[in-house]
C-alpha cells in the first residue's frame, strides 16, 4: 500500500485530535510547517496546548463545518474510533479527499525522515521509544519523535527534529505497523495480543513479518517466536535480554531496566558510543503511567499501565522488587472485554500474587459487554468488585489501607480517575 508524500500537502485536518495518538502527530505537523485544524469529542488540555502552537481546534464535538473549506493541498487524518459515519469522514469523502488512519498518516509522516526509527511489539513499545528519543537528545541529537505516553518533564510527546533521525512507535493493534518503511526497526517481543481484531494470530505474525522485512536493520528480542520470525532477515541483530540485570535506573521496575537495554543497543546502532548512552540513560525521568509514583506517605499510590497478563506480570515483580517487605493492594481495571475473555485464567493466576485486590468495571473501548465481568474476575481470585463512580470506588478501597502499604493502581484505561479519591484516603493513613 503507497500514500502520496507528505510533501503533496500544505494542510492537515485531524478527526480526533486530542488523544494519546494523534495530538503529538499534529504537534509534528505544526512544527513542520503545515496548517493544522482538528476536532475531538472533549476540549481537554492537549486542545488547549494545540491551539497555543497555532492549530485550530474546533469546539468539542464532530461536525461538517469543521473541516477547512479547501480541498486543495488538504489532508484529512483519523483516529480509529471516527469511522465512516463520523460527519467529518463523511464530508471528506464526499469531497473526495484523501483521509488516512492515525497509522497510515504516521507511515507517511516517517517517510519525510532521513532515518526512522519503528519500535514495534506487544509490551514495551511506549517505555523503548521515549528511553530512545530522550537519549537521543542527551547525546546531541536533535529527533523527531511521536511517543504513545507522556515522557515526565516534557510538553508534548511529539515534536519535528531536524528531518534526520525520526523515533516512533509502530502499533500492532491495527497492523499499521506493517506501513512503515524503518531505517531501523525495533521488535521488543511478539505475542498473543491483539490477535482478535486482525483475524486471528497467523495474521498477527504476518504483519510482524512485514514490519521486519521492510526494515533496512533489525533490533530484536530474543524469543522462540522472533527467532523464528526473523530468522532469515539480512542484517537483523539479535538482541538476548535473558538473565541480563539491564540498565541501572535507580528506583524503576526490573521491565523498565530491560527496556534500556533496548534503547542502548538503538542508540549504538545509530552510530552513538553504547557505554556513553547506558550511563546516561541513568538520568531517565520516566513515562507517565509506568509505575509512576502519585502518593508517598504511610501509604504509596503507584500507578502502572500493565493491561495484559504478561505486563501485570512485570508490573507485580517490579513492585515486590521495589517494595519488599510491603503489603502490596491492586486495584485493576480490565482493559477491553476481548481481552479479559482471553485471557482470564491468566490474569486470575497474576493477580492472585498480590495481598489484596479489586477490580473496577472494564473499561469496555467501544464494547459493550462480554462473556466476563469483572465482577467474575474479582470472585476467582479472591478480590472485591468496585461499584459506583470514581470517587466512590476510591474510597471503598481507601478504607482497607494500612501504614506500609503500597498501593497499586494498574490498567491502560481511564483508571486515574480514581485517584483523588484513593489518594485522600492514603493521606489520612498515619
Amino acid at each position: 500500500m503507497s500514500f502520496p508524500p507528505l510533501s503533496d500537502f500544505r494542510s492537515v485536518h485531524i478527526i480526533g485530535c486530542c488523544g494519546a495518538g494523534c495530538a503529538p502527530l499534529a504537534r509534528i505537523l505544526l512544527e513542520k510547517g503545515f496548517r493544522v485544524s482538528g476536532s475531538d469529542l472533549l476540549d481537554n488540555a492537549a486542545a488547549a496546548t494545540l491551539r497555543r502552537h497555532g492549530a485550530q481546534i474546533a469546539p468539542a464535538g464532530h461536525r461538517v463545518e469543521n473541516l477547512p473549506p479547501e480541498n486543495d493541498g488538504l489532508l484529512v487524518v483519523r483516529t480509529s474510533a471516527a469511522g465512516p459515519e463520523n460527519p467529518e469522514v463523511a464530508e471528506a469523502m464526499r469531497r473526495g479527499l484523501p483521509v488516512l488512519r492515525r497509522g497510515e498518516a504516521l507511515a507517511v509522516v516517517a517517510d519525510s525522515y532521513r532515518r526512522p526509527v519503528a519500535v514495534s511489539g506487544s509490551h514495551g513499545k511506549t517505555s523503548v521509544s521515549a528511553m530512545l528519543a530522550w537519549l537521543l537528545r542527551e547525546l546531541g541529537a536533535n529527533p523527531g519523535y511521536m511517543i504513545g505516553g507522556a515522557v515526565t518533564g516534557w510538553e508534548s510527546a511529539g515534536a519535528a527534529g531536524d528531518g534526520d533521525l525520526f523515533v516512533t512507535e509502530a502499533d500492532e493493534s491495527d497492523g499499521t505497523h506493517a506501513l512503515l518503511h524503518p531505517h531501523l526497526g525495533i521488535v521488543t517481543n511478539v505475542e498473543d495480543d491483539h490477535a482478535w481484531s486482525l483475524g486471528g494470530f497467523e495474521a498477527l505474525e504476518r504483519n510482524f513479518k512485514a514490519f521486519a522485512d521492510q526494515s533496512e536493520t533489525l533490533l530484536y528480542c530474543a524469543s522462540e517466536e522472533t527467532g523464528r520470525l526473523f530468522k532469515d532477515h539480512p542484517h537483523a541483530v539479535r538482541l538476548d535480554l535473558a538473565d541480563m540485570p539491564g540498565v541501572f535506573l535507580p528506583g524503576f521496575g526490573h521491565f523498565q531496566r530491560l527496556d534500556g537495554m533496548i534503547a542502548v543497543k538503538a542508540a549504538e546502532l545509530l552510530g552513538f558510543d553504547a557505554a556513553e548512552a547506558e550511563k546516561t540513560l541513568r538520568k531517565f525521568p520516566g513515562v507517565e503511567r509506568r509505575l509512576s509514583v502519585r502518593h508517598n506517605g504511610a501509604v504509596t499510590v503507584i500507578e502502572d499501565y500493565a493491561h495484559h497478563p504478561t505486563e501485570l506480570r512485570e508490573s507485580i515483580r517490579s513492585l515486590r522488587g521495589l517494595y519488599p517487605g510491603r503489603r502490596l493492594v491492586v486495584i485493576f481495571q480490565p482493559h477491553r472485554y476481548a481481552r479479559l475473555e482471553r485471557y482470564f485464567d491468566e490474569f486470575t493466576d497474576e493477580l492472585k500474587k498480590a495481598d489484596r485486590v479489586f477490580v473496577t468495571p472494564v473499561f469496555a473501548a467501544w464494547t459493550g459487554n462480554g462473556k466476563y465481568s469483572s465482577s467474575d474476575l474479582a470472585a476467582a481470585i479472591g478480590g472485591t468488585a468496585l461499584a459506583g463512580n470514581w470517587d466512590d470506588m476510591g474510597a471503598q478501597a481507601g478504607l482497607e489501607l494500612k501504614a506500609g502499604d503500597v498501593a497499586a493502581i494498574i490498567g491502560a484505561g481511564d483508571l486515574p480517575k480514581i485517584l483523588p479519591s484513593l489518594i485522600a484516603k492514603a493521606k489520612a493513613v498515619s
